[in-house]
């Protein structure tokens, strides 16, 4: 017999990382241990006890279940909280404090992903984070993880290395429908099945069409038909008689609805592709009897399912904000923080990963100290900017503000804080031009000292490299060595200063408040 589920969704309005908007709703509540009201689709939802922001406890207020599940999705790479600014939500440190509450209270909880646990591909960074985050999982008790586009792009030998099915702490890698080098013993695990609180418990997880076509054609890596998939599936469970039954969804939130409405077998369906800060009110939908639920993204939330089997409602919905005032620090994950750091220093992602290319105008950089021979008012300005200590704030021992974020863990070695830190590299792909930034470490001859020339944000990241403007100067071409490097507040409003200052990583940007701290107008 089906069952019947109390969804309570309820997030808090702190500043995330990402440029979604999300409404505050209705801070009314009434009285009593889950007081609800209605919700979107008649179905009933929870508001905060106390309103928005924050958001209730519930490892206090809820009754003890049967079975919690810990649902997650696509984390897409942030492994600490999201960004790199105050207020950010997420990061495993909290989500293993938020299990460790639910645990205290004596709940048998078992967590599972979605899916989309990577963001870039082609790089040995990519990976070394997969291997930093399936640790992490490991040690929160994650049973399953789907198989999104963003893990199979990684490769099918890589995700083989990685997919331990023997220890005791095992996390399976599970997809109907997707195989191996042609050989399904050594592919994704089509099901499982595992006890937990004395109850049974079946997941699956498909990849869809449309995902599929987004992904494109993945050496070694073949995808067959979802539905087909799914009715095989369905079919080898029945013997099984699960308890709950979940499918981890990796598709368009419409097609998971789709597979909600086919295959009715389904308890819960967590989908991918949903909104990075889902509503209050959507961040479920029922679908005949079958829950649709949304995790969010980037790691900053975590759903928890609780399951009563003997109650009327036998199910309840928690997305939970992961903010720093909830939840605290888990000192093994800080250590798994700094491992993984120092395997970024140790095998030297930063050249593998970042192998120079040109700059596209085919200028080269030449550091701050050849501006400042010239531009003495805007070399004044710069040094006492927050820009001109990018690379030092990469370093808690450099205690620059909001050094407390770090943890006690340096990032100078990681391309992906270097980016923005340094100059002479491309953000938005986490790439080192030619003549750009280079840890000194791990610089060779005739790139020693450019990490004394290029450190910090300088000039040359907004107005080009300098090499060009210096001949031109030289030559007598004056106009010319303007226009090479010259850049309007309408250029840097619309487009240049949003390559670092973006929702992830600055969610309270504004420009018109910044720009007047860094503008340095005219010539001298």
């Amino acid at each position: 017999m089906k069952r019947t589920a109390l969804i309570l969704p309820v997030l808090i309005a702190l500043a995330g990382c990402s440029s979604d908007s999300q409404e505050t709703g209705d801070s009314s509540s009434d009285s009593g241990q889950h007081a609800t009201h209605q919700g979107a689709e008649g179905i009933a939802d929870s508001a905060s006890p106390n309103g928005f922001p924050g958001q209730e406890k519930i490892w206090q207020t809820w009754d003890q279940p049967a079975v919690a599940f810990l649902l997650t999705a696509e984390m897409h790479g942030f492994i600490e909280p999201c960004g790199c600014s105050e207020e950010q939500l997420g990061g495993v440190s909290r989500r293993a404090n938020l299990l460790k509450k639910l645990e205290d209270k004596k709940w048998p909880v078992c967590g599972l992903d979605a899916g989309g646990l990577a963001r870039r591909s082609a790089v040995q960074q990519a990976k070394i984070k997969l291997e930093s985050t399936l640790r992490a999982l490991r040690d929160m008790k994650y049973r399953g993880i789907g198989m999104g586009p963003e893990e199979l792009r990684l490769g099918a030998d890589f995700l083989l290395s990685q997919h331990d099915t023997e220890s005791e702490d095992a996390v399976s890698f599970i997809s109907a429908n997707v195989v191996f080098f042609e050989t399904p013993e050594l592919s994704p695990k089509p099901w499982i099945t595992f006890e937990q609180g004395g109850l049974k418990i079946a997941v699956t997880s498909v990849l869809s069409s449309k995902l599929q076509r987004e992904m494109g054609r993945v050496s070694d890596v073949e995808v067959s038909d979802a539905r087909e998939a799914l009715k095989k599936v369905l079919k080898e469970l029945e013997p099984e008689s699960p308890d709950v039954t979940i499918l981890l969804s990796q598709a368009k939130v419409a097609e998971s609805k789709e597979f909600a409405k086919e295959f009715p077998q389904f308890d819960i369906v967590l989908t991918a592709e949903g909104s990075s800060d889902p509503d209050p009110k959507n961040a479920f939908e029922k679908v005949g009897d079958t829950l649709v639920i949304e995790a969010g993204r980037k790691g900053k939330y975590a759903g928890v399912l609780a399951y009563y089997p003997d109650a009327e409602e036998r199910f309840q919905y928690r997305l939970v904000a992961l903010n720093d005032s909830d939840f605290d620090d888990t000192p093994s994950m800080i250590q798994l923080m700094e491992d993984y750091q120092q395997r970024l220093r140790d095998q030297e992602v930063v050249l593998t990963d970042t192998i120079g290319v040109g700059h596209p105008s085919g200028a080269h950089f030449v550091g701050v100290e050849q501006c400042a021979t010239c531009h003495k008012k805007a070399m004044s300005v710069w040094k006492d900017s927050k820009h001109a200590h990018a690379f030092e704030s990469l370093f808690p021992e450099n205690k620059h503000h909001g050094y407390e974020r770090l943890k006690g863990i340096s990032r100078g070695f990681d391309p992906e804080c270097l980016a923005c830190h340094v100059t002479g590299w491309k953000p938005e792909q986490y790439l080192r031009y030619r003549s750009g930034f280079l840890n000194e470490e791990l610089a060779k001859e005739p790139e020693k000292g450019l990490q004394t020339l290029l450190a910090g944000n300088q000039c040359e990241n907004c107005h080009g490299p300098g090499s060009r403007h210096i001949e031109l100067i030289e030559e007598g071409e004056v106009k010319a060595a303007i226009d090479e490097v010259k850049v309007t507040e309408k250029q840097a409003r619309e487009s240049m200063c949003a390559t670092c200052h973006d929702p992830d990583n600055s969610p309270n940007f504004k420009f018109d408040k910044y720009w007047k701290d860094i503008a340095h107008p005219g010539r001298d």
